[in-house]
């Protein structure tokens, strides 16, 4: 089915179909707008019938916006250069967990990403039927061996507060070693993180530390690894609201069920940018190679503490690409 979708997705006439749209659309102002074709419309006419027609909501604008943006995704990356092979047995950030493994992307190769995530909050006199989403695009470079550049730009957007806003941020990751024998891999990352949008806070200065780790031989057929992240998060301009200092703190366990697919579960806990707030986690993900280049994920969590949201769920697609320094 994913194959189906993908050929589709390169093969489909965006600019016809969104000609055929147009003029559908302009056929709905010519009915009854005047007595004969010698008879057109005019101007007041034409504005009493768009004022009559209902303003479509922004949610529902949004989401068909983020549905047109997968298969753009696919399609720009293909067209960029040659595809180059995902990784299944990698963690990545938000797809599907929050938790992410110590090894950078392959020199020379670009990843592309994106996912989309729901979250209901939990029941309360603030929350009653509060829903948040979110959009998450990130885009990695491979700049050497051992180092990486990411930028990421999530969009929050719903009824829930803290929503209409996002975060942009740019990372660089460094692996210090890779896995060997009985030592685990090791990674540091840091990075910018500035908000945008609506009530947008200070900027933060990030630090992580990350280790990856397999049970057994690394070289199994299916290997079971254990990765642990640890950040700390620094507030340049907090407002008054806002933490100076915050952490996040999380373990996940991965297995590799067969060639195509992975199990992945995390714990993990964040201090929010607001003061008195914090967030504890348990998720469980799945991750599933569509094709050579191309991964997808889906995953669930439940909050474990009144701050959590009750449940959040993701999906999201992985495409890399190689070559691409070459053509710039």
């Amino acid at each position: 089915m994913t194959a189906i979708f993908m050929e589709f997705s390169a093969s489909f006439d965006f600019a016809k179909y969104f000609r055929r749209r147009a003029v559908a659309m302009a056929g709905t102002f010519k009915t009854g707008a005047c007595s004969s074709k010698k008879d057109p419309p005019s101007r007041r006419t034409i504005s009493m019938r768009h004022a009559n027609i209902p303003a479509e909501p922004k949610s529902k604008r949004m989401t068909a916006l983020l549905k047109s943006l997968v298969p753009a995704l696919l399609l720009a990356s293909s067209a960029v250069a040659g595809v180059a092979a995902a990784e299944l047995e990698g963690l990545e950030e938000e797809l599907p967990l929050a938790v992410e493994d110590a090894s950078p992307v392959d020199k020379g190769t670009i990843e592309l990403s994106g996912a989309l995530q729901y979250q209901r909050l939990r029941s309360g006199e603030a929350n009653e039927g509060r829903h948040e989403y979110a959009f998450v695009p990130r885009i990695k470079a491979g700049i050497t061996r051992d180092f990486e550049l990411s930028f990421a730009a999530p969009y929050r957007f719903g009824n829930a507060p803290e929503t209409s806003q996002g975060d942009m941020s740019i990372e660089g990751l460094y692996q210090l070693r890779d896995e060997d024998g009985r030592l685990p891999a090791l990674a540091i990352s840091a990075g910018l993180e500035r908000p945008y949008g609506a009530a947008s806070g200070g900027t933060e200065v990030m630090f992580k530390g990350l280790m990856s780790k397999s049970l057994g031989s690394a070289n199994a057929a299916d290997p079971v690894r254990i990765h642990i992240n640890v950040a700390l998060h620094h507030n340049l301009h907090p407002e008054a609201t806002e933490r100076n200092n915050r952490y996040f703190a999380g373990i996940a366990y991965s297995q590799t069920m067969n060639e195509n697919s992975l199990l992945a579960a995390s714990v993990s806990r964040e201090q929010e940018r607001q003061r008195g707030q914090a967030s504890n986690m348990a998720e469980l993900g799945l991750r599933w190679k569509a094709s050579e280049n191309t991964v997808l994920s889906t995953g669930v969590g439940h909050g474990l503490n009144h701050d959590a949201p009750r449940w959040r769920f993701t999906v999201g697609v992985q495409r890399s690409v190689d070559g691409v320094f070459g053509k710039l």
